[in-house]
């Protein structure tokens, strides 16, 4: 059954849809799944698993609402390395063994970009004109820590920051729209001043985002965790889960 998170505005009462992550203790923690007309971000070191549960998810999306997806397609855009079809072609063979569902791969549209621009352009053209013929439910940029990243110096951050605000309205005004999840992923930095490593794009960033979520690995074995670092409607909280052949347990 589809589960549904009400909000009210302006005296008017939205529907906003909710994507399960195929596993139980991430769905508990989020309370059903990621939610719609919100801007979500995932954010952990490489090798954690970001990518690996937005492909689960990208799957999930076009299962129908009894099993937590929102039979809707998904728009997956790269901008760093190339995007890792064999894993998802993988995942989308364990998925239509366990959910009788084929097709799967018709219903990933993928692109890669590698600026902020160009992405843009894709938000307010191409998925808005893909939208006419497939109804989308999920849209992921993985990474957008890797539009900006650059060896120059000489940074413009009032240019920066006034792009960061353009493409976090234009997500977010997509979610609305559509009804749609929209998810970022994002590379951690080391702070030489803290000594911490916090998610890269600093506060002009994390100011534009609703949730924030973190995943971490253990050096010692296989198992990550899951962790809600801040959220309008979620409490702090973490939970275990791994990540197998088969896709997120």
């Amino acid at each position: 059954m589809r589960k549904k998170f009400i909000t009210c505005s302006k005296d008017l009462l939205i529907e906003n849809d909710k994507l399960s992550t195929s596993n139980s203790e991430i769905d508990r923690l989020l309370r059903g799944g990621f939610r719609s007309h919100i801007l979500n971000e995932i954010v952990g070191t490489g090798g954690a698993g970001k990518t690996q549960l937005c492909l689960c998810l990208s799957l999930m999306v076009q299962l129908p609402n009894k099993y937590g997806g929102l039979k809707k397609a998904a728009v997956y855009i790269c901008t760093e390395d190339v995007f890792p079809i064999k894993r998802l072609y993988e995942l989308s063979t364990s998925f239509d063994q366990k959910f009788g569902i084929g097709n799967f791969l018709d219903n990933v549209f993928i692109s890669h970009i590698s600026d902020c621009q160009k992405l843009k352009a894709f938000l307010r053209l191409d998925v808005k004109y893909l939208a006419k013929f497939r109804d989308i439910g999920l849209i992921i940029i993985d990474s957008i820590g890797g539009l900006f990243r650059s060896d120059n110096l000489d940074i413009d951050y009032s240019d920066r920051s006034k792009n960061f605000i353009e493409i976090a309205a234009e997500l977010r005004q997509l979610s609305v729209k559509f009804n749609c999840i929209t998810i970022c992923c994002n590379q951690m930095t080391d702070d030489i001043s803290s000594g911490c490593s916090e998610p890269c794009l600093g506060l002009a960033w994390s100011n534009l985002v609703n949730s924030r979520f973190l995943i971490t690995r253990s050096n010692l074995s296989s198992s990550r965790t899951f962790q809600t670092l801040f959220s309008p409607d979620l409490p702090t909280s973490r939970c275990n889960f791994s990540i197998t052949k088969n896709g997120i347990t």
